[in-house]
Formats: structure tokens, C-alpha cells, sequence
């Protein structure tokens, strides 16, 4: 295995090992926010967790299996995952520059008293409803590139219905901590892709 073999194939791992659990993380979490906030952020995240390290270990233990099929080494996908990392790199930042660290990791949603959050209509989020998920999946699209695993280009495939399902109970307990306001933002602002106006 050469030096770049060796990257992709444990890029790929990475990949599997983390984007996986993290995605499991928010079907832990939207789905059942009410028992979560009658438990605590403590027991959520601690639940969550938990079953991210058992899906990251089971992956890990089915890597033979998982990365069995890869198409070599091929420099003419460097540039397109170049651009779409970039292009996730630029949403990332303009999110970051709204997010706090607890709206990152989900407080307004298990702590709609004491941690209520705002609801983000300028910047990035005036644009699109979601840029995090879409800068998800554009890094994905660009280590699915890069790697140019099976695995990994079905995982990118599989992000797409499963962010749009993420984003279906997201916004269901949007529109109940924020009501017609946010109601009104949907109408207004689409789901991943911004509208161009000629």
C-alpha cells in the first residue's frame, strides 16, 4: 500500500467511523426531544454518545467488509472534491459566525427555557434554512471524491434522504419553540439550495 493508499483508505474509515454516529446523533435526538428535556441535556448526550461509540465500534469491526470495494487512486476527482470541500469550508465558516457553541450542539432544543436560542434569519441562514447540512454534505460529496471508496459514495447517497429526513423533525420543533415566524422564514427561504435571482 502506497503512502496515498494508505490516506484514502484510512480517510474512508474516518469517514465511515464518525459521519455515521454523528447522523445517528440527530435521529437519537429530534425524534424524542420531550423525553430528552424531561431527562436532561446530561442523560441525552450521555445516551447519545453512547450509542454513536457503538455504531463508530461496529463500523470499525465491519471495515474489511465495508472498504472491500475502492476504484484507485484518481487524480482527475481531486478537483472537484477540491471545490466542493471549499465550498463546505465557506458555508462552515459563514454558519460558525451565527452558531454559538450551544446552538452547535443542540441546547436551545433540550433547553427551550434556559437556553431558547434565536431564530437565524440573516447571513447564511437569509439564503438557505440549513447551510450545516448542506456544508455536511458537500464535504462528504468531496472525501467520497477523494477516497473514491464504495462505502463512502453510498453513504454520500444515503445522506441525502436521511439529512432531509433530519431536517423534517428539525423543523417540526422549530416551528413549535418559534411558531408563525418561523413559519413564515420556510415560506420565504429554501430548504438547501439558494434561489438565484437573475
Amino acid at each position: 500500500m502506497t503512502i496515498l493508499e494508505a490516506v484514502r483508505y484510512y480517510l474512508a474509515l474516518l469517514v465511515l467511523v464518525s459521519f455515521v454516529p454523528l447522523l445517528a446523533f440527530w435521529f437519537l435526538i429530534h425524534p424524542f426531544v420531550g423525553l430528552w428535556r424531561r431527562l436532561g441535556p446530561g442523560i441525552a448526550y450521555g445516551a447519545a454518545m453512547a450509542a454513536m461509540i457503538l455504531i463508530g465500534a461496529g463500523l470499525f469491526a465491519l471495515r474489511g467488509l465495508l472498504l472491500a470495494v475502492e476504484f484507485g487512486t484518481i487524480a482527475a476527482l481531486w478537483p472537484p472534491a477540491a471545490l466542493a470541500y471549499l465550498a463546505a469550508i465557506v458555508l462552515e465558516i459563514l454558519c460558525r459566525q451565527q452558531l454559538s457553541i450551544g446552538t452547535l450542539i443542540g441546547l436551545p432544543e433540550l433547553l427551550p427555557g434556559r437556553a431558547p436560542g434565536k431564530l437565524l434569519t440573516e447571513g447564511i441562514y437569509a439564503r438557505i434554512r440549513h447551510p450545516r447540512y448542506a456544508a455536511g454534505g458537500l464535504g462528504l460529496l468531496a472525501l467520497a471524491c477523494f477516497t473514491n471508496y464504495q462505502a463512502v459514495y453510498l453513504l454520500f447517497v444515503a445522506y441525502l434522504p436521511t439529512i432531509y429526513a433530519i431536517t423534517v423533525l428539525e423543523e417540526r420543533e422549530l416551528v413549535e419553540r418559534f411558531g408563525p415566524a418561523y413559519a413564515r422564514y420556510r415560506e420565504r427561504v429554501p430548504r438547501f439550495l439558494p434561489r438565484f435571482r437573475m
